[in-house]
């Protein structure tokens, strides 16, 4: 791949310097047309603004619908916004007199919020249908996270613009084409110190599903700078499938094997299905968090129709329950399964907000469950040596549905064992693993399981070999 880098580029350093000399005369950078027909000259033609709306999939009619433009400046996108019926926040690092004089002479109810792309979330600021993002990625310091941002925000799509270093002659062979961004520490690019990155447009894709977005796709690339569509959700499920949906068997954090996720970390997910289809790769899987698409990052089979699949905890996601559901290409979507997501706390006391050793008897209203068969994980036996990587896996049988991990008791020699893993089989059958204590003596020990909501039933034995 080759292309004429515009970093140093004397003739293009002299272009931005010519805009900024000019905004600082003048002022308006995009130009505005006003009710009776005039039209405030600006450092945009109205021309170029309509042909570069027109590259996005944006509907003509926006009522109902909520928009954000970040990166507002003058504000032409955010009055186009709102003509089209939508009710539209402007988001910009600074105020500007233009803006506040043609939203007047435009009689426009537009929020203006004077914020840096890193403040925006949707605790101080909400969510949107759609969200704008014109020309501004290339100035952010953290570009990941400002798309990371950007995706906690949109509900349907993001529409993306950026200046890309192989604009001339993009190369996306995924074969033989890498993933670049260059970093200009001053100001190498045009001149300017807020210009930071420079990604090649292969790059800048690969950044937006990494930020989340469930699909990308690129519009066109003009004067240097590719358009790209960024959508939360998958393409409609087949109306006749070929395949029957999968079936989720556990969703857990990849760190700590439970089923709880922490705001502020940087949390996947290992996703555990069935499914009979045989040829899976990872862009035939459709993994959704509470109903938007998430990228799939790596796909193992596991033989006996058994998959994993690892996907990054979407950005923006609320303290509280969120369900998690799969299909493929020539599927419908499986059951759901359910992760929650915690404050910043310790990963030792989230979720252990109803884990007690005793219960009312008057919730024991459900059969007891049946132990159908206790391993060692790693011999596949039911004889362990002490050993740290060691799991006692026991299978259970209940009518009971939706179980949680601390819906469900476990008991070693009738001390209450921590239960690490829960994993949904099917037809009523389930599995957990825990750890056995560390101080437990060689010997015969007993095994007994029962629900929050049900007494106990059989007990079953494993034997612990003396070092």
């Amino acid at each position: 791949m080759s292309h004429q880098p515009l970093a140093g580029n004397p003739q293009f350093a002299r272009l931005i310097q010519e805009q900024v000399a000019y905004l600082s005369q003048k002022g308006w950078f995009h130009s505005i047309e006003l009710p009776e027909g005039n039209v405030i000259r600006g450092l945009h033609s109205l021309e170029a603004l309509k042909e570069r709306l027109s590259s996005f999939p944006i509907p003509e009619n926006l009522e109902g619908k909520r928009v954000l433009d970040v990166g507002a400046w003058t504000g032409w996108c955010s009055f186009e916004m709102e003509r089209r019926g939508a009710e539209v926040v402007a988001v910009d690092c600074v105020e500007l007199e233009e803006f506040q004089i043609a939203r007047s002479l435009l009689g426009s109810r537009v929020e203006l919020r004077i914020m840096d792309v890193e403040e925006l979330a949707p605790e101080n600021v909400g969510l949107f249908d759609y969200v704008l993002f014109f020309g501004v990625f290339y100035h952010l310091r953290n570009p990941l996270l400002g798309l990371e941002k950007i995706c906690a925000l949109t509900k349907e799509a993001a529409f993306v613009e950026s200046y890309v270093t192989d604009g001339a002659n993009p190369a996306l062979d995924s074969a033989t084409t890498p993933a670049m961004m260059e970093f200009y520490e001053a100001d190498e690019l045009g001149g300017q110190i807020d210009n930071w990155y420079g990604p090649n447009t292969k790059c800048l894709l690969a950044m937006c599903r990494s930020a989340g977005f469930a699909r990308v796709s690129l519009e066109n690339i003009v004067h240097g700078r590719a358009r790209v569509t960024c959508y939360r959700h998958w393409e409609p499920p087949p109306t006749a499938p070929t395949q029957p949906a999968p079936w989720i068997h556990a969703a857990v954090n990849n760190r700590t094997g439970d089923l709880y996720f922490h705001k502020g970390k940087d949390e996947y997910v290992c996703l555990y299905f069935k499914t009979p289809a045989s040829d899976l790769t990872r862009d035939k899987v459709r993994v959704e968090v509470d109903g938007s698409g998430v990228p799939v990052l790596v796909l193992a089979d596991l033989g006996r129709n058994g998959w994993q699949a690892n996907f990054r905890v979407p950005p923006g996601l609320s303290e509280g329950p969120h369900e998690v559901r799969v299909r493929t290409l020539e599927s419908h979507f499986s059951n759901t399964y359910r992760i929650e997501m915690c404050k910043e706390m310790s990963p030792t006391t989230c979720g252990q907000r109803r884990r007690h050793t005793e219960y009312p008897s008057e919730t024991l209203s459900q059969p007891a469950p049946v132990i159908t068969h206790l391993e060692n994980s790693v011999t596949e036996t039911r004889i362990f040596r002490g050993y740290r990587n060691e799991y006692l896996i026991c299978w259970f049988t209940t009518p009971e549905t939706n179980l949680t991990r601390e819906d469900v008791v476990l008991e070693i020699d009738q001390r209450e064992q921590p239960v690490t893993f829960l994993c949904d089989l099917g037809n009523g059958a389930w599995q957990t693993n825990s750890r056995i204590p560390a101080d437990l003596g060689p010997g015969r020990h007993s095994v007994r399981i029962r629900t929050i909501r049900s007494p106990f039933n059989n007990e079953e034995e494993f034997y612990l070999e003396p070092d």
